[in-house]
């Protein structure tokens, strides 16, 4: 039986050098798009250093680093089919790469779920990016993930530039095709996915 894990590296290979330079400058249109808006409460600017490189396999049993997607500005999602906001975004998630994979990876890690939980939900919620699982929290600590879901923006060198600490609203906003650039569709959108994450302080589920 084959699970719906979608490509591995779904726009993660490049090669022009027009194509190279509009990703070095896309993580930069990323955070111009909100140094002035409202959802910057929610999705943050953040100053760190690199976190910690991994090599997680996914539901095929395959390795995948961290460092495969140098180069492209990446989304790297925290989630468990045992947080309910993490089961409700999902979906807009996928939609929000089908816009947007010319211009960005995502990869979602699985915190802690048993192997057979995460292959069914998939196979009701499938999804076009990869899927990594994180069996022992191990990369979740390493990163200091305090909350289900979190989500980080890297740009091309790896290192975080944006952070979201609850469910988000990923159908409200879109990558322009001829800028790169991060745009709204809704200026007043709902910032979270569901009423679960306002049950919690910070939107998420803690203490996992």
């Amino acid at each position: 039986m084959t699970y719906p894990s979608a490509p591995e590296f779904r726009g993660a290979q490049f090669g022009d050098i027009g194509l190279s330079f509009r990703i070095t400058i896309l993580a930069t249109l990323f955070l111009l798009a909100f140094s002035s808006d409202s959802r910057a409460t929610d999705l943050k600017r953040i100053d760190e250093p690199a976190k910690p490189d991994f090599s997680l396999p996914g539901l095929d049993g395959r390795l995948v680093p961290l460092t495969s997607f140098k180069g492209r500005t990446v989304l790297v999602h925290f989630f468990a089919t045992w947080c309910a906001p993490c089961r409700e975004e999902l979906p807009a998630l996928t939609r929000f790469f089908d816009r947007s994979a010319a211009n960005v990876s995502v990869i979602a890690i699985s915190v802690a779920d048993a192997d057979q939980r995460i292959k069914r939900f998939l196979e009701q919620t499938p999804v076009n990016f990869p899927v990594l699982l994180d069996r022992e929290r191990t990369v979740a600590k390493s990163w200091n993930v305090s909350a289900l879901p979190t989500t980080y923006l890297l740009d091309a060198n790896l290192k975080p530039i944006l952070v979201v600490e609850s469910d988000f609203a990923w159908d409200t906003i879109e990558i322009a095709p001829a800028t790169g650039k991060l745009i709204g569709n809704d200026a007043h959108a709902i910032k979270t996915t569901s009423d679960h994450s306002k049950q919690n302080q910070g939107g998420g589920d803690h203490g996992f």
